[in-house]
């Protein structure tokens, strides 16, 4: 599979170019990391707004995209006890953080923004209202190739339809299930305040994010996967998910469905085959192109440095992505089909030496110059 950058030669399998590590580049970009939702937020909020808890959020994320030294660190923070909006908010929190980047010019030559479960809502909000944030000089300073979201919820979730409505009193009849989110972290209680959640919810993410974007690519990867309190969360959301983020919102589907999977002739674990319950190309949002999924990783297992996690491309979606405007970054995978006896022969894709990798390490090798 070859996303690729017009009139830029792919290079050989899985090569890039990493300049200057310690200045988190990646494909010659510089690399802004904005991190997701923290539930131990909404009970005890951060006096730091967070600054700590997202240092240690990216602790297991490849190095090549973490900035080492500098004025200005590449790690924005912010606390999950506020809301998107507002005075005080979460935008207002990040704002001057991007602001001290923009003065050293940071983005000067394109950066790359990742970010990780509800950064995605954070950072769709940021770049579609960058002039109103920033005002419109320095707003053309923050020169965005492109956005990966790992496990991006940016589309909302319904584990937050399900916080907001207990901490407003409404009763689910799922008493035990809230027992077994509060041990995962989840605290949901009647008159909390749960911050970002209610932007979380996916009626009011999708206002947030709706189509109208600018003209950026927004990369997208998914998974399936099960975190240890997945037998709490999974029945609560609609389709498949990894245990927080449900696929319609990880795949950037602009309408949220109870999908499978991101194409509609790929499982998650790889197996090639006709999916009637997938969004096709033209149900996803804007500039939103899924291009990797794996059946086994979870939500926290995106930002780690978990492998052993086979992982599958996203086809169907590349001619879309070539064939656009938005020709901002360069992405070559190298991917491989193989009959699996265990399953009647069928056919099944799979990228060359995920197993060995970190979805992050995954994506430094693969982005090119």
């Amino acid at each position: 599979m070859k996303i690729k950058l017009k009139a830029i030669r792919l290079l050989t399998v899985f090569s890039v170019i990493l300049i200057g590590f310690a200045q988190a580049d990646i494909g010659g970009k510089k690399v802004i990391l904005i991190h997701g939702f923290n539930p131990f937020h909404i009970v005890s909020p951060p006096s730091d707004n967070g600054q700590s808890d997202a240092a240690d959020y990216w602790e297991e994320i490849d190095p090549a995209f973490v900035r080492q030294g500098g004025p200005n660190s590449n790690i924005i923070h912010w606390p999950s006890h506020k809301r998107l909006t507002g005075s005080g908010g979460i935008i207002s929190i990040i704002q001057p953080q991007i602001q001290a980047l923009l003065d050293e010019n940071y983005c000067a030559n394109q950066c790359v923004i990742v970010t990780h479960s509800t950064g995605d809502l954070v950072s769709r909000f940021l770049i579609k209202n960058k002039n109103s944030i920033f005002g419109s000089s320095q707003a053309s300073k923050l020169k965005i190739a492109a956005v990966v979201d790992l496990a991006g919820a940016g589309g909302g979730t319904e584990l937050a339809n399900f916080g907001v409505g207990v901490s407003n009193g409404v009763n689910f009849g799922g008493s035990i299930i809230s027992g077994l989110l509060e041990y995962a972290g989840f605290y949901f209680s009647f008159g909390l305040n749960v911050g970002v959640m209610n932007d979380l919810q996916t009626s009011v993410a999708r206002n947030h994010a709706t189509n109208g974007f600018p003209a950026i690519p927004h990369l997208r990867v998914a998974g399936t996967g099960n975190e240890i309190f997945g037998f709490a969360t999974k029945p609560i959301i609609h389709g498949a998910d990894d245990s927080v983020v449900p696929m319609h919102s990880a795949c950037g589907a602009a309408y949220a469905y109870g999908y499978d999977s991101c194409s509609r002739d790929t499982r998650s674990d790889g197996k090639i085959t006709y999916i009637s319950n997938a969004p096709s190309a033209s149900q996803l949002y804007d500039y939103h192109y899924p291009i990797i999924m794996s059946e086994t990783i979870a939500h926290n297992e995106m930002k780690s440095n978990t492998t052993g996690n086979k992982m599958t491309s996203i086809r169907s979606i590349e001619s879309a992505y070539n064939s656009s405007t938005v020709n901002n970054q360069a992405i070559n995978i190298d991917d491989y089909e193989k009959r699996e006896w265990w399953d009647w022969w069928s056919k099944y894709r799979y990228i060359s030496g995920s197993s060995s990798r970190s979805v992050s390490t995954m994506l430094v090798n693969s982005v090119i110059q």
